[in-house]
């Protein structure tokens, strides 16, 4: 297959084969302030060992829970795209996709950007675990994951 590029307004893209106008991609960030953004690394031990603690009561990494959705493809899914009944009415409406910073400002206080929620926890303070946290849903999606976001064998 060919590969060429498309322009939607400032934003390129490139796209594989044949393609229509009308399933032209659109870009996920309209404001490019927001692409710049300062979530440090941090550790994914520490990360890991706070989730299997803290989110794994909740959320399991491959199959939706009765309390919340599988994580392990959260990093860069879109909002709302997984059928899961208990989502909170705030959580749907809007649509954008769960980027390293979306997901720093919802895991440090999920109320404040959801009102509606139905997490339990009261948001993570320190900054470097939340780095943590973020780093590991990030590794578990980019090297645990192959393309169609199923769980590979490592």
């Amino acid at each position: 297959m060919r590969s060429r590029k498309v322009y939607d307004g400032d934003v390129g893209f490139e796209m594989r084969g044949q393609s229509s106008q009308k399933f032209r991609r659109k870009g996920q960030v309209k404001n490019e302030n927001e692409i710049e953004i300062e979530v440090p690394n941090g550790d994914l031990t520490k990360g890991r060992i706070f989730f299997s603690h803290n989110c794994a009561g909740c959320h399991d990494l491959d199959q939706d829970l009765n309390l919340g959705p599988s994580l392990r493809t959260v990093y860069l899914r879109r909002n709302g795209s997984k059928r899961f009944s208990n989502y909170g009415k705030d959580l749907t409406a809007y649509k954008f996709y769960w980027t390293r910073k979306k997901l720093w400002e919802f895991l440090e206080n999920p109320e404040k950007m959801f009102p509606d929620t139905n997490m339990q926890l009261d948001g993570v303070k320190d900054p470097f675990l939340l780095a943590s946290v973020i780093d590991y849903l990030q590794y578990l999606r980019v090297f645990t994951c192959d393309i169609r976001g199923q769980k590979q064998i490592i």
